[in-house]
């Protein structure tokens, strides 16, 4: 058996004669095949790592050569015996042999020699295995090998038995197996394949489960995080725009190298790599909303998984996964949870771990059907223990900006008395709450204007100081108005008086859509600035003139100077919204998101963070990077230097007639002239026979 398997060359020859002619070498085929059931006996009655090698060759042999002979049933009985040898043994055989073994019958079914249903269950129970790499392997067949099924046409039938078959593994006692049934199930969700309300509850379900990785997939399906494949924890990657700014500078010097053109055509296969990746991402958004939707009952889900939340012991962080998906479901199907609010309340101080994210949770979880009174103690609260004296600015600012995204989706929790106090710090030193007191000031003039101070209401808000959002109606056209005014912040031309022009789907009735807030970049506060600046200039000129006119003779006394108050009351309001500044700005301008169900971010909560005082190597640090930031920048204006043909072209010839090269140039005989011109006919030809080949391809 040892000697007949030794020489692998003699089995790769073999193959290859056996796929040119299968009939001419079927003794050959049978010889073998015999010689694998010998061994098969064998192994199983002493599997051992001497006899593994031998084997495994004989098994890739086998499944690359049973195919030729389908029709003739000469190894129909293949397949079953591989099956039947990893149900019973797959513990004890070696790892390589294992992983040769389930490559060979993934290489059987796609030449359709052993039916998939006979497959996974085998497969399901590899998954036990501490072989990370058969794992990987196994995976990627399954999901590949469903893509593949449904590439050209949705086969409705087969689909509705392989779900069930997933959906049965889901029930299963070990945890590795109902992590992978689960992560197949969400990884066909995504491409799209399996997109219907069936998937979505059963993955429901899975929030249930006593497996604490498996409960936290499944939250993050709610989520939208997808990056399921990573056993441990959600990593998040940098943007696109980062990584192909870093793909750029990296080929910036690649005009003469040699192999231009391949480097080229990596460069673009990686970009579009990172595009596809960032479109996924962007829908892996769309398809988590979608998700929440096909929620056969979202308020039972919802009770259930609170329920569970409350007695929980899982890990802090798992807790705060379930948290973000009852307030997402709250928000987005305006569900009442009355014991949520109270249930989360305990957690509001400064002290307490990822204060940050449970506030944020609290905000999407409020929306215009919950009653006032049960929110109401929430904000006073969060005033009592964030919104103090004694309390640093960036506690300070964190709260406010809570109370300002909880009020303005549910504005009657809000008392006046409260409002004013809170209002009162829009005069604080500290920018950060400076600016979140602003905020709040600016939420208020859209959703109730009669709690603020007078003075503190504005122009727009003034005209209609009676303005009040009723219990359970959602905002209006004028607060989708003053909501775009905030997030795009359209400025009037210099020496207009004139306002711009609104763009046309202002006109047309708000749809309820699920949307991010935009922020401000520095660019867009620079040139707000500028635009500032000119028409505050422009004001100054148009006052000088009118001046003039008044001391001109013969101009009436009568005429009255233009009002100006309300324009600048419109500046000083337009300033309390956008004034920005310089330093670190983790949230450059804080508009209110008042989209109910739409995700709040983390750093819509914290709002301005002033830059820390640096240490003396912190300072180093920073002047090492800004040397090396200059040369990068340097580098980017000019991405290659020159070459030496080119410095040569420069030099005068004075200098260059006296070089080596010129010198041999002219003591060239006319034989050696006429080979050196023939090579660069040659050169030219072949130059241009690529380039033909090239523009064809």
């Amino acid at each position: 058996f040892d000697a007949t398997m030794a020489n692998g060359t003699d089995l790769l020859a073999l193959q290859n004669l056996v796929r040119r002619d299968p009939q001419g070498y079927l003794e050959e085929f049978r010889q073998q095949y015999q010689h694998f059931k010998s061994a098969l006996e064998v192994f199983r009655l002493k599997p051992s790592d001497r006899d593994a090698k031998p084997f495994s060759k004989l098994i890739r042999f086998l499944a690359h050569v049973a195919p030729c002979y389908k029709k003739e049933g000469e190894a129909s009985d293949f397949a079953p015996r591989l099956l039947e040898l990893m149900e019973h043994q797959y513990e004890v055989l070696g790892k390589d042999l294992r992983s040769i073994i389930a490559q060979a019958l993934i290489q059987l079914c796609n030449r359709d020699m052993v039916s998939r249903f006979e497959l996974l269950p085998i497969f399901f129970k590899l998954f036990r295995c501490k072989d990370k790499a058969l794992r990987s392997v196994i995976y990627s067949h399954v999901v590949n090998d469903v893509v593949r099924l449904n590439r050209k046409a949705k086969d409705q039938k087969m689909n509705k038995k392989l779900q069930s078959f997933f959906l049965s593994m889901l029930k299963g006692s070990h945890a590795m197996g109902v992590k992978k049934s689960l992560d197949v199930i969400i990884d066909l969700w995504s491409r799209k394949i399996w997109n219907d309300s069936r998937t979505v509850n059963a993955v429901a379900d899975m929030c249930f489960s006593p497996i604490a990785k498996v409960k936290a997939t499944a939250c993050r399906f709610f989520l939208g995080l997808f990056d399921y494949k990573d056993e441990d924890n959600y990593s998040k990657k940098p943007e696109a725009s980062v990584q192909l700014k870093d793909l750029y500078c990296q080929n910036a010097s690649i005009t003469h190298v040699k192999r231009r053109k391949k480097r080229l055509r990596k460069m673009e296969r990686t970009k579009k790599k990172i595009e596809k990746m960032s479109r996924e991402e962007e829908g892996n958004q769309l398809s988590s909303l979608a998700a929440i939707d096909l929620l056969y009952d979202p308020q039972s889900f919802s009770e259930r998984l609170f329920s569970q939340l409350k007695k929980s012991t899982d890990p802090f962080e798992l807790r705060l996964l379930m948290m973000n998906v009852i307030s997402r479901l709250i928000g987005a199907h305006r569900l009442i949870i009355l014991n949520f609010y109270p249930f989360l309340q305990k957690y509001l101080h400064a002290g307490q771990t990822s204060v940050t994210r449970i506030l944020a949770y609290l905000a999407q979880a409020s929306h215009s059907l919950v009653p006032p009174e049960d929110l109401e103690p929430v904000i006073r609260s969060l005033a009592d223990n964030f919104v103090s004296d004694r309390s640093s600015p960036e506690v300070m600012a964190v709260g406010l900006n809570a109370i300002r995204e909880i009020a303005g989706r549910c504005p009657l929790a809000m008392s006046s008395d409260l409002l004013q106090d809170l209002v009162q710090y829009k005069t604080s030193k500290a920018k950060g709450v400076m600016m979140a007191a602003r905020s709040l000031i600016s939420t208020f003039r859209m959703v109730d204007p009669s709690k603020l101070h007078r003075k503190d209401r504005g122009k727009n808000a003034s005209m209609n100081p009676n303005k009040q959002r009723e219990y359970g109606q959602e905002h209006d056209e004028d607060d989708e108005k003053l909501k775009e005014m905030m997030t795009t912040t359209t400025v009037k031309k210099a020496g207009d008086g004139a306002p711009s022009e609104t763009p046309d789907h202002q006109e047309e009735p708000a749809k309820k859509q699920f949307t991010r807030v935009r922020f401000l970049t520095a660019k867009d506060f620079h040139k707000l600035k500028v635009m500032r600046e000119q028409t505050s200039a422009g004001r100054k000129r148009r006052r000088s003139h009118e001046e003039k006119d008044d001391v001109q003779p013969g101009s009436s006394n009568d005429v009255e100077e233009p009002d100006n108050s309300e324009e600048e009351d419109d500046d000083d309001e337009e300033e309390m919204v956008i004034e920005g500044g310089h330093g670190h700005i983790r949230n450059q301008m804080l508009p209110l998101n008042v989209e109910e169900g739409a995700e709040i971010t983390e750093d819509a909560i914290i709002g301005y963070v002033p830059r820390k005082k640096m240490t003396k190597e912190e300072r180093r640090e920073c002047a090492k990077e800004g040397r090396e930031g200059v040369q990068k920048k340097w580098a980017m204006r000019n991405p290659t230097g020159t070459t030496n043909r080119e410095k040569l072209k420069n030099k005068p010839f004075l200098l260059a007639k006296h070089s080596s090269k010129i010198r041999k140039k002219k003591n060239l005989s006319y034989k050696e002239q006429q080979q050196k011109t023939s090579a660069h006919i040659k050169g030219l030809k072949k130059l241009a026979k690529k380039r033909l080949r090239s523009m064809r391809g």
